[in-house]
């Protein structure tokens, strides 16, 4: 039984970055650049009382739970309003909390100076508050409205600097992607409705179970569900919004990748995790999404010029990593990925901010050199890099490496096969861009006089830095040797339902699969020093050689050419077709009649000419005309004809008599 003061302490969690919100709008223009304070001093708040709902949950072995009836239907159920957290929601509380705290640190340098310094604080507040609120949803249409105020927000940091034309387009292109997605994902929430007359995520668990939803619903509406996940976790096919969105400030991009907005899509598919597994199809289909993503993201990863569009594709393979997890039944592993990638894709964002602090671009072309006169930064994108690689005894390496492991126990080798040579081109991306940035001469007179960070900049990555380390040291699996407990799972398992539905039976750790993968990573590294600093000449004769092959991946395999001849532009023909319809058609046929209206108006007033004779003979063929209508009816339809004629008669008489008066 939950206490009151445990629900309001839960319950402030989400709470108080939407109060925060509310105050900076209100009073941004006065508190200017100490609206930093408040965001902080909320968020802190809500990290402190999310550490707290992790050791209730641990403490007692019970989800915190509690609900109010939202919306009261009568006969046709109701909408419950609450909370629901258990350990992993827990640990996305902290994280979603953790990062943003980190992010704001950073940003009062980064965004020092600012016009909407205040604004720019509001917008990062009400993001997390939604993600957090988000995270701690029992239901399906709770989990919508949050889900649809990340993605609102979100919108306002994709175009905070909307004075560029590209981060307008990028606003909006992000926004009408995932409302495809969004759209998606409402079909399979009322078809889950329908079926399970309710929206509760164990309500329709427990439907779907004895039998109350059948196997082709179920697989319909999940695919629908699954199809909103890859909207906001820019998978395949809806992943082409992610590398515009890079036109948004790079720490609130941070945010956006690591803890809020690209998670979740993925949480949810975590949170509906015994749904799920009951639909074969959906697991299948997310697997191979899962898997074909990682691989095809990091093929575009490998030639970008710019480090935030290298980063952004990373963050695409490694959702792919999770999805594909999730797919094959590697539940805990694949939260393990979301809880790791959190803190070292932080990192790879703050430390592309402070590159773009210090030399004003994000051009890898423009860099070079940088290593000594930014070290706090050099080490930062190295130890994010080597655990972003997988690379022992780092925190990637013990989610990644379970992951991988567990796609081949089951069987899954041409996932496998994918998997495994995203390793090597992980690694190869990743230092390519670090070799480029730091190794070397300058390139520009940027980088020729680039200095280091301010300290409440660089004290943010420092931490984020010693996460990325020791994060993952949490699930150390208890076949690797060591004298630690595995506490990731122990506490972060799927139901006993899901696994017995999925058969999942414990894996030792293969120290032979370990080292392989440690080793495809190192020669990705050792690729990219070879074509970046050993002999640069090499990769540019390699450019020469493939030029199309270079260009398919530079522009990311053509999708967004692709979407636009599919879809782009036939909206736009539909719509000049639609426009011409309603210039010719509906304006026209509207100005007809008034044009008609007008005419007739003019042909009668012509009879109104002031002579009191013509009035008198318009009243008395009136009265005519009554009597003979009159007449007609009573005596008989006989003399209609006749009764027709006589008016005609009288109205031209009257006519041309009012003429000649």
């Amino acid at each position: 039984m939950t206490s009151v003061g445990q629900q309001l302490i839960i319950t402030a969690i989400p709470a108080i970055p939407f109060i925060v919100f509310f105050l900076l709008v209100i009073f941004g223009r006065v508190l200017k650049e100490n609206a930093q304070y408040l965001s902080v001093f909320g968020i802190v708040f809500s990290l402190v009382f999310s550490i707290f709902a992790l050791y209730t949950v641990v403490s007692t072995g019970q989800p915190i739970e509690f609900s109010v009836n939202w919306v009261d239907l009568g006969p046709g159920g109701s909408f419950s309003f609450g909370i629901l957290v258990d350990a992993w929601a827990a640990v996305m509380l902290i994280i979603v909390c953790v990062v943003s705290l980190m992010v704001q640190l950073f940003s009062g340098g980064f965004m020092e100076g600012h016009p909407r310094f205040a604004w720019y604080y509001a917008v990062a507040t009400i993001f997390s508050g939604s993600m957090l609120a988000l995270v701690v949803s029992t239901n399906f249409i709770q989990a919508y409205f949050f889900w649809e105020l990340v993605g609102a927000t979100s919108y306002l940091i994709h175009g905070f600097y909307f004075e560029k034309n590209e981060a307008t387009y990028a606003a909006q292109k992000a926004f009408i992607v995932n409302r495809v997605a969004d759209a998606a994902l409402l079909i399979g929430i009322i078809i889950l409705w329908r079926g399970a007359g309710t929206t509760s995520f164990e309500g329709i668990a427990q439907a779907a179970q004895v039998g109350f939803i059948d196997q082709g619903t179920l697989t319909v509406a999940l695919l629908f569900i699954f199809l909103g996940v890859t909207g906001k976790s820019a998978q395949l096919p809806l992943h082409v919004w992610l590398k515009n969105a890079m036109q948004g400030p790079t720490p609130l991009s941070a945010l956006i990748h690591a803890a809020a907005m690209i998670l979740s899509g993925v949480y949810l598919f975590s949170r509906t995790y015994d749904i799920f597994v009951q639909s074969a199809t959906a697991m299948a289909v997310a697997a191979f999404i899962g898997g074909v993503t990682a691989f095809m993201a990091a093929t575009m990863a490998l030639v970008q010029k710019d480090i935030k569009y290298i980063i952004a594709y990373s963050t695409i393979s490694q959702l792919g990593y999770v999805t594909l997890g999730l797919g094959v039944g590697a539940y805990s592993a694949a939260l393990f990925h979301i809880y790791n990638h959190a803190f070292f894709k932080s990192l790879l964002f703050l430390m592309a901010g402070a590159l773009g602090y210090a030399l004003g671009t994000y051009s890898m072309e423009k860099m070079g050199g940088l290593r000594r006169r930014m070290p706090v930064t050099f080490w930062s994108i190295v130890i994010a890099s080597l655990s972003l690689a997988g690379i022992f005894p780092l925190a990637g390496f013990w989610s990644k490496d379970a992951i991988i492991a567990e796609t081949l126990a089951g069987g899954h080798y041409f996932l496998f096969a994918l998997a495994i040579s995203t390793v090597f081109m992980t690694a190869f991306y990743m230092f390519r861009g670090v070799f480029l940035c730091f190794f070397g001469e300058p390139r520009s007179e940027e980088a020729r006089n680039a200095r280091e960070v301010p300290g409440i900049m660089a004290v943010p990555m420092i931490i984020l830095a010693v996460l990325s380390v020791a994060s993952g040291w949490v699930g150390i699996p208890s076949g690797f040797g060591l004298p630690v407990p595995d506490l990731w799972d122990t506490y972060i398992t799927p139901s006993t339902f899901a696994e017995g539905v999925l058969a999942l039976e414990p894996h030792g750790f293969s120290y032979l699969l370990a080292g392989i993968s440690v080793l495809i990573a190192l020669a990705g590294i050792a690729t990219a020093y070879l074509l970046v600093v050993s002999r640069p000449e090499l990769a540019a004769s390699l450019g020469r050689r493939f030029p199309r092959a270079h260009a398919f991946l530079l522009n990311g395999w053509y999708f967004d050419e692709l979407y636009d001849r599919l879809f782009v532009r036939p909206a736009f023909a539909i719509g000049r077709g639609v426009k011409r319809f309603d210039d010719r058609v509906i304006r026209g046929g509207s100005e007809g009649l008034g044009r008609a209206a007008r005419g007739l108006g003019g042909l009668i007033g012509r009879t109104q000419t002031g002579g009191v004779q013509n009035y008198v003979l318009f009243i008395l063929g009136g009265v005519f005309l009554i009597g003979v209508v009159v007449g007609a009816f009573a005596v008989g339809a006989q003399y209609v004809a006749l009764a027709a004629v006589i008016l005609a008669a009288i109205t031209l008489g009257t006519f041309v008599v009012g003429a000649r008066l």
